[in-house]
């Protein structure tokens, strides 16, 4: 899967969703691709099973307009996110999330699941959201593959441990941060500082874990997918979620962006999760 079939499936995906045309849906993924709109929830496999998700999810959306950001191309994996505004039976809602993608060698997607955030309210998206840098140059210092695997594995260290020091440590000093989507940026390492103590003071018995990386060699950024069972005020609880980054040249986090799902109770990650 290269950049421009990726961008030609998206752009499918988009004018789909736009026309709510859960028709053109299953030409776009194998015969027996898997779909999972919630870490939760039922994953559709199949052609009829997927339509007819499609069907219910967008029935009672209208005025839809999505956009994507820039995407990661892995091989054939894509992570890309989505920021869309629509209106429904309820009123106006923003959906913001990420679509994390494995295709067959033809180009149909064989795995999708997303992560992603919903508000009442019409809202465009800030001007730093789905950029993810420009091609690296000679002095770009490692890969986005690299430096996804350092910041995962030291992020997973930190975590662990409760140390919101070492976590913030793997940011860069004049970083850019949102921990999601609708909530304002978190600025330098100071900030990512500050949220990361207020979130950890709340976590008890945490225990994340990282999946591999999506990274493309074209430029300095990956995103990574992360599941983490802990106790969140005294409650067993399960945070699921995708953090998109760039880097800077010595590896430090310069922007990341965070999408997640918080669900009471322990869940272990299904078959399939973080590959």
């Amino acid at each position: 899967m290269d950049r421009e079939r990726a961008d030609a499936w998206l752009e499918a995906y988009r004018q789909a969703w736009e026309e709510a045309d859960a028709r053109a849906i299953p030409g776009m993924f194998t015969q027996e691709a898997r779909y999972r709109a919630h870490p939760q929830g039922t994953a559709y496999t199949g052609h009829d099973a997927i339509a007819d998700y499609w069907t219910r999810a967008t029935a009672g959306q209208r005025d839809i307009q999505v956009r994507f950001g820039d995407p990661i191309v892995d091989g054939d994996r894509v992570a890309a996110e989505f920021w869309a505004t629509m209106r429904s039976d309820g009123g106006p809602v923003t959906v913001a999330g990420c679509l994390l993608l494995a295709h067959a060698p033809d180009g149909g997607c064989r795995s999708l699941r997303e992560c992603w955030h919903e508000t009442g309210a019409l809202l465009a998206p800030p001007p730093d959201w789905g950029r993810l840098g420009p091609p690296p140059g000679p002095d770009a210092g490692g890969s986005g593959a690299d430096h996804g695997r350092r910041w995962a594995e030291g992020y997973e260290r930190a975590w662990r441990a409760g140390e919101p020091e070492a976590a913030a440590a793997l940011y860069a000093p004049d970083a850019h941060y949102r921990s999601a989507p609708f909530r304002d940026p978190h600025l330098g390492r100071d900030g990512v500082l500050a949220y990361t103590r207020r979130a950890y003071a709340t976590e008890t018995a945490q225990d994340p874990r990282f999946g591999t990386p999506f990274a493309s060699p074209s430029g300095p950024a990956a995103a990574v997918e992360w599941w983490a069972t802990m106790r969140e005020e005294g409650q067993p609880a399960t945070l699921i979620g995708c953090s998109f980054l760039t880097f800077t040249p010595d590896g430090l986090v310069a922007t990341g962006r965070d999408y997640w799902f918080l669900e009471p109770g322990t869940h272990a990650p299904y078959d399939g999760w973080g590959g």
